[in-house]
């Protein structure tokens, strides 16, 4: 069979991959706007039904040998057993002791967290350079004004999908800042902080007091557009926590979200696929997302919990809370 792959991002390029390994002729459309970055995190700290999926693409990365680098994590904040048990049940090793340089009682779990070079992954993936238009009553897709020709079609394309309003989906800012400190800690672990509301990852991996920070406020906004953001906000409270830092640099990239902030996908129209809303953590969840998308275009299976038409009478919405923030 010949498919379409509208996106060269985790999700289009983990459809990729599984196809391709199961016989079938890929051809993938990447307009180019998109930044990619060298590694994103991936952790089994989730919530939910989003753990199998975070599980099912840790078990992808290493199939096709995408490079990770694991790391510890501490999570501060009231964590409820019925989680603490479910991060147990994937296999995360946890345990709750006084973090001396952060003066707090933590979650310290090993396991849980990685970064993975994304960017491998995505390099892997040949494609057709072009931005796609896609024609949902003649069920085609141009390029550049050529007509692409195929059985199927997957559009995964994000913020930039063209049909965004078909599958009920938005496009937002989300953003990050590297920093700088002398407590050489940071450079060693992950640090969920749910009290005071960030997010901190080691740089490179290297250890030292290079580290990315964030969990800003989302921003709408139509993929593209110039952002002013409010980072002394996100950097004040991580001050809070760790004492003096240094930022750096801050940059972004537009996501995209959904009416609940889960992963959706489904059949827009015959023949023509959809598959996104990673909402801002889709390392964690797009090659499991992917797989659901394969499963139900060749065996009819469908997840209700993240099928798009969930969403059937949503008329307008406003982006949430991502949802891997706990």
């Amino acid at each position: 069979m010949k498919l379409v792959i509208v996106g060269r991002g985790i999700l289009g390029s983990s459809l990729y991959h599984m196809l391709r390994r199961l016989g079938h002729e890929v051809i993938v459309i990447e307009s180019g706007e998109r930044r990619v970055f060298p590694s994103l995190i991936h952790s089994l700290l989730l919530k939910g039904k989003d753990i199998e999926l975070a599980s099912e693409s840790l078990n992808f990365y290493r199939e096709i040998n995408v490079p990770i680098k694991e790391f510890d994590s501490i999570t501060l904040g009231n964590i409820s057993k019925e989680i603490l048990d479910s991060w147990g049940k994937a296999g995360v090793e946890i345990k709750e002791t006084y973090v001396e340089w952060l003066r707090e009682r933590g979650i310290v779990s090993r396991g849980g967290d990685r970064l993975v070079y994304i960017s491998r992954l995505i390099s892997s993936v040949p494609f057709i350079k072009g931005r796609a238009k896609v024609n949902l009553e003649k069920r085609e897709v141009q390029v550049d004004g050529r007509t692409i020709r195929a059985d199927k079609f997957l559009i995964t394309a994000g913020p930039w999908n063209p049909c965004l309003a078909k599958v009920k989906s938005k496009s937002y800012y989300c953003w990050a800042t590297v920093v700088m400190t002398s407590l050489m800690q940071l450079g060693k672990y992950f640090i969920y902080d749910y009290e005071k509301g960030f997010y901190s990852r080691p740089l490179l991996g290297l250890g030292g007091g290079m580290a990315i920070v964030g969990d800003g406020k989302i921003i709408e906004s139509p993929p593209g557009r110039r952002i002013a953001i409010e980072r002394d906000e996100v950097i004040d409270r991580i001050r809070e926590r760790i004492g003096k830092i240094v930022p750096l640099h801050t940059s972004g990239e537009f996501c995209e979200g959904t009416p609940d902030m889960r992963p959706s996908y489904g059949e827009i129209v015959e023949n023509i696929y959809y598959a996104g809303g990673l909402d801002g953590y889709g390392a964690e969840v797009g090659p499991g997302v992917a797989k659901l998308l394969i499963n139900y275009i060749f065996k009819g299976e469908k997840v209700n919990e993240y099928f798009m038409d969930r969403f059937s009478n949503v008329q307008d919405f406003s982006i949430g809370r991502e949802a891997h923030e706990i």
